[in-house]
């Protein structure tokens, strides 16, 4: 409804525009009928942009349950090469060079993979380690649950040329081999056999011994994005062709066998789509490889979510959905919204998660670098306030629970999750508008318990507003340009 036919309305009906604001819309929650689960929030260790994992402060901002966003989700970086500082990289390096260490053999004595040595004290993974190590020393105030690895290009140099230039583009093999270009179908099958060792040797402790066993691996960043750092391009063809190859690699090395509950992610395309993944999901030998689809969001901005009006909203993954898929966001930051206030950034990334979830069914989010979630001076921003009235109450193993209108009002955006015994729910509202909002919450079930009620503003931070006793009905107050979290007990 325009704002000019709302105020039409409302004198029409005996109120003032402002009234019409207020009056209390009411939003129900169908507990009893949950729908996908949520794995966690999180954000990306890339390049040490991460917490002083030896200052409490940010620590715990970070990761407290009960002091901070209670983030569960590490997304890392495998460091291929590195242009910029040659000690960061897991191979390529005397003496983990791209020849192999060994060759081994199955059935017939033919030679069926490769073994690599890697590089396990590169400065990148050798951060993430000790910031896991960090992390595990604090639980169970801290819980992550959940770690997964992408790499920005497959192994490249000078003598090996893994990769061959994409169609009008000539890759530098001697300044910048890690930018650009594409995987050589000739090294499908040593590309896999280094991320089987990658992914054998992540949590060993005579090896890698990162700390947390690797919840999933993805196969590239943003192969769908010309840049000149780290990248490779991919069609969706030859991800079809090297999953299978992949198949057969982590069957022969014992990836499956050592770590049954690795899920294999992919493509990570730059926008949030599902673009890439038809041929893959279409084939069942390569469908059974993949569990997670992965997307950044970079198709959301300021040229789509305007001050006063959105035009944006996700996509539906149709394919993935029906292929029985899990969907996570995996990326973005407000970088395009740098003439924006802190709130008005705060609440756009508040309504892409709210809509990430209600429409395209989203199971995670994760943003990128945790130093975009500080201040200079290594405290919270909004965004990781705005970020924590979700990630606090919703925690993984919650599922997400249909509630009666996910988009009220303009620039009003409500979701709701259940957990996992059925017992407490937690209510999250954007409200991007200039207009307050009031909301009547009430359940399908029956009354509601207790709870509280939590907002981040221009001038609150995760402040607790209110608390009720509970009932058939729970008035809730939504002032412009704040999100606000109700968590509330269900009676049954």
């Amino acid at each position: 409804m325009g704002a000019a036919f709302g105020a039409i309305m409302a004198q029409a009906m005996g109120q003032s525009a402002g009234d019409a604001a207020t009056t209390p819309v009411t939003m129900t929650v169908a507990v009893d009928s949950p729908e996908q689960t949520i794995d966690g929030f999180g954000f990306a260790t890339a390049w040490r942009h991460t917490p002083d994992p030896k200052n409490s402060a940010q620590m715990d901002a970070f990761f407290s349950t009960t002091k901070g966003a209670g983030l569960s989700i590490l997304r890392n970086r495998i460091p291929f090469k590195e242009r910029d500082n040659p000690f960061d990289s897991l191979v390529g390096l005397a003496p983990y060079r791209f020849s192999p260490v060994d060759l081994s053999t199955v059935g017939g004595g033919e030679v069926a993979y490769k073994n690599f040595s890697l590089n396990w004290g590169c400065w990148d993974l050798g951060f993430t380690r000790g910031l896991i190590a960090a992390i595990k020393a604090k639980r169970p105030d801290y819980q992550v649950t959940t770690i997964f690895s992408t790499p920005w290009s497959p192994p490249n140099d000078a003598t090996s040329r893994w990769k061959l230039p994409s169609e009008g583009e000539k890759l530098d093999y001697e300044k910048s081999p890690e930018v650009g270009g594409y995987l050589d179908p000739a090294h499908y099958q040593d590309y896999a056999d280094v991320l089987a060792d990658y992914v054998l040797q992540f949590n060993d402790p005579a090896k890698g011994n990162m700390g947390l066993p690797l919840t999933a691996l993805s196969l590239q960043n943003e192969p769908n994005f010309r840049c000149r750092y780290d990248s490779a391009d991919w069609s969706a063809e030859q991800f079809h062709d090297f999953i299978g190859v992949l198949k057969t690699e982590f069957t022969n090395k014992g990836v499956f066998t050592a770590d049954p509950d690795l899920e294999i992610m992919f493509p990570e395309n730059n926008a949030f789509s599902e673009r890439l993944v038809s041929p893959t999901l279409n084939d069942p030998d390569t469908a059974s490889m993949v569990q997670i689809i992965g997307a950044h969001q970079y198709d959301a901005g300021p040229w789509n979510m305007g001050h006063d009006s959105s035009i944006y909203a996700p996509p539906v993954f149709k394919e993935s959905a029906a292929a029985g898929k899990k969907i996570w966001m995996t990326e973005w930051n407000t970088e395009a919204f740098g003439k924006w206030s802190e709130i008005e950034q705060t609440l756009a990334m508040g309504q892409l998660i709210a809509e990430d979830f209600t429409i395209t069914k989203a199971n995670a989010y994760v943003y990128w670098w945790g130093t975009d979630l500080m201040e200079k001076d290594g405290t919270p921003n909004k965004e990781l306030y705005g970020l924590a009235q979700y990630s606090r109450f919703i925690r993984p193993g919650w599922k997400m629970a249909p509630i009666s209108d996910s988009h009220p009002r303009p620039l009003v955006f409500t979701s709701a999750f259940v957990d996992p015994t059925g017992s407490n729910l937690a209510v999250v509202v954007v409200n991007r508008s200039k207009e307050d909002f009031a909301m009547a919450l009430s359940s399908e079930m029956g009354s509601l318990g207790a709870g509280t009620v939590v907002r981040t503003s221009a001038t609150e931070d995760m402040a607790m507003v209110g608390s009720f006793d509970g009932g058939a009905v729970c008035p809730v107050d939504v002032p412009a340009m704040s999100i606000v979290t109700v968590a509330v007990g269900l009676r049954r």
